[in-house]
């Protein structure tokens, strides 16, 4: 009986905590961010800074009744460009005549891809400090493709005998702009231009909260997002996805 009594009695604890310690902040924010991939394997190299943007839904949960301890988690639409470039010649089958091969230099990829990003993790939060809250945060962020484009330009030009000047890379349609090593099908020269769906990452970011009135807090940081799961989807060539990106937004 008394065993049974102290399990009730956790568990109407457990419920009844939220009402006394939690408090929950909602909001929006925007982020412009600076993505890149960081080239592990193959004949590629980074091309510069792609510029994206992230937009969407954020949410804090406190976790103590300190409120220095926070659970924090956002749902973002973010745009990730990512540029490459290939420091040596690929080999394709020509579009033209199946029994042929081009070679193709100065080839550079510009992908466009769209993502779908849910971070989750723990922000510590200081006391107010004249005026302002300062915060760090650590998380994960897995990450989902909800749309992609590429763009390929290389000398000679791979979309000359069609209407168009981009392809979705992962599109089966589209592989007859891939690099397949031609006729011989030689790997030195093959890169078959595709990209995962999935990816996921650690975040840290470090930022202040400053009152506005009441319970609306204007919210400013900086945050890392570092890739370490692969973005080419290619058995010769390997490569991570970054993005450093500000975060302007308002809580509630």
């Amino acid at each position: 009986m008394k065993k049974n009594c102290l399990i009730a009695l956790s568990i109407f604890g457990f419920g009844f905590m939220p009402q006394v310690y939690g408090q929950f902040s909602f909001g929006f924010k925007i982020s412009p961010n600076f993505s890149w991939v960081k080239v592990q394997d193959g004949a590629l190299e980074n091309n510069g800074l792609g510029l994206g943007f992230s937009y969407g839904l954020t949410g804090d949960y406190s976790l103590s009744k300190s409120q220095n301890y926070w659970l924090s988690a956002d749902l973002l639409i973010s745009t990730a460009p990512v540029k490459l470039k290939h420091t040596g010649e690929l080999i394709g089958t020509n579009p033209t005549n199946s029994g042929q091969d081009i070679t193709y230099k100065e080839v550079e990829f510009d992908y466009s891809n769209q993502l779908l990003q849910i971070p989750i993790s723990v922000k510590f939060k200081t006391d107010e400090i004249g005026g302002l809250k300062y915060y760090f945060q650590a998380g994960l962020a897995p990450s989902f493709s909800i749309q992609r484009k590429l763009k390929t330009t290389a000398d000679p030009d791979i979309y000359s005998s069609t209407n168009i000047t981009s392809h979705d890379p992962n599109s089966t349609e589209n592989s007859r702009f891939d690099f397949d090593g031609g006729v011989s099908k030689n790997k030195d020269f093959l890169f078959l231009d595709d990209i995962y769906s999935a990816r996921m990452s650690l975040i840290l970011g470090a930022g202040v909260e400053y009152p506005l009135s009441g319970n609306l807090n204007l919210v400013g940081g900086l945050r890392f997002d570092n890739g370490f799961t692969d973005f080419l989807q290619d058995d010769n060539y390997s490569g991570r996805l970054n993005f450093l990106s500000l975060h302007v937004g308002l809580m509630f």
